[in-house]
């Protein structure tokens, strides 16, 4: 028999009977979906057939914060600001890709904030043997990071272990192993040569945003028009039909929790060039705040709905929250309050906006 096409960028699967009666995705001889009935529906689908559009009302609210800044904290936009909020962003922008891809396949990844620690581990320890080691501190960095993405895409895809179990147990073993190593004590140093990267750029624009902002157009192409990208939305959306269509869901989900751990240790050299100095638990934000950024940036819990687009929106929006907590001179713990609470609205949000899509074509 033959075999239809790869499920489409955004997502959607729909099904079809071809002759040799084999469910297939991607030649469906159903009827063009109907129009919503109300005009917000319409704005947040877009056209019949189409690919929705996801981050209209991201950036609305990104719009309309921006200006709010402008009025009541207008050291916002000062150059030295802006330029620290592009640092952070391209640090958070980096993690949340990867978090992006394991939330596309229907997971979860708590142990990124340990790699970004260890990343920082390293690259200090192997600096104390001589800066031309540098290269090999962060190939090892790399290789690191993406041994703890197969440890935990093997876990949750071989042996069925819960991707909240199995990568809550794998942060706490990285971390532990960090914390007996320093004993719990900030020490060593980042070389200079790196730290370039993040203090350095064109204008105020630094060079780990301009990273941040390729890894992202990079990881855009693929998942909107590579074969790969494909596959991940259509195990993210139904693993039985992926399975059905010769889709391995155990290597897709195996690739992804290894690349999301290859750009944790990535965002974690990045995030070592921008403070210049180990600290053993300085990633530990990372965790939920890379998870909430994908949320509101139109990420589904559920697996087969985002993108990279959306992922760095999210992360922007959320970081220009945080940035005024500090301008503020609040106190810093409250911070966490913003994740969680911004987490909690995204989710809400994203729920109630899905009914009222479902309801408005019925």
């Amino acid at each position: 028999g033959r075999r239809g096409a790869l499920a489409p960028a955004d997502g959607s699967l729909t099904m079809s009977a071809p002759e040799d009666h084999h469910a297939v995705i991607g030649e469906s001889q159903a009827p063009a979906p109907q129009a919503p009935r109300n005009r917000l529906s319409r704005l947040l689908v877009g056209k019949p057939g189409g690919a929705p559009h996801r981050y209209v009302l991201l950036l609305a609210c990104l719009v309309g914060l921006g200006t709010l800044l402008e009025v009541f904290v207008p050291n916002f936009y000062r150059t030295a600001n802006l330029h620290i909020l592009m640092q952070e962003w391209a640090t958070l922008g980096i993690v949340t890709l990867g978090q992006l891809l394991v939330l596309l396949v229907g997971g979860i990844d708590l142990s990124v904030g340990a790699v970004m620690n260890a990343s920082l581990i390293i690259i200090a320890l192997m600096d104390q043997n001589g800066s031309s080691l540098l290269w090999l501190a962060l190939v090892s960095c790399v290789v690191f990071g993406a041994g703890v993405g197969l440890l935990n895409g093997l876990l949750v895809s071989l042996r069925g272990v819960p991707p909240f179990a199995a990568t809550l147990g794998m942060m706490a073993v990285v971390q532990g192993g960090i914390l007996v190593y320093t004993k719990g004590v900030p020490a060593g140093e980042i070389p200079a040569s790196l730290t370039a990267v993040a203090l350095h750029g064109i204008g105020i624009v630094p060079y780990s945003l301009l990273i941040c902002l390729g890894i992202a157009a990079v990881m855009t192409l693929v998942l909107r028009r590579g074969t790969f990208g494909r596959k991940i939305y259509a195990v993210g959306r139904s693993p039985e039909a992926a399975w059905r269509m010769a889709i391995s869901t155990t290597a897709v989900r195996v690739a992804a929790y290894v690349m999301c751990g290859v750009l944790a240790a990535l965002a974690g050299i990045i995030l070592s060039a921008f403070v210049g100095y180990v600290d053993p638990a300085i990633g530990g934000n990372y965790n939920l705040e890379s998870i909430a950024a994908a949320v509101l940036g139109g990420v589904a819990f559920t697996g087969g709905e985002g993108g990279a687009i959306g992922a760095l929106v999210g992360a922007l929006f959320l970081l220009a929250l945080l940035n005024v907590f500090t301008l503020s001179s609040l106190n810093p713990y409250t911070q966490l309050i913003v994740v969680g609470v911004a987490l909690l609205v995204a989710v809400a949000m994203l729920q109630r906006l899905k009914t009222g899509l479902s309801d408005s074509y019925t």
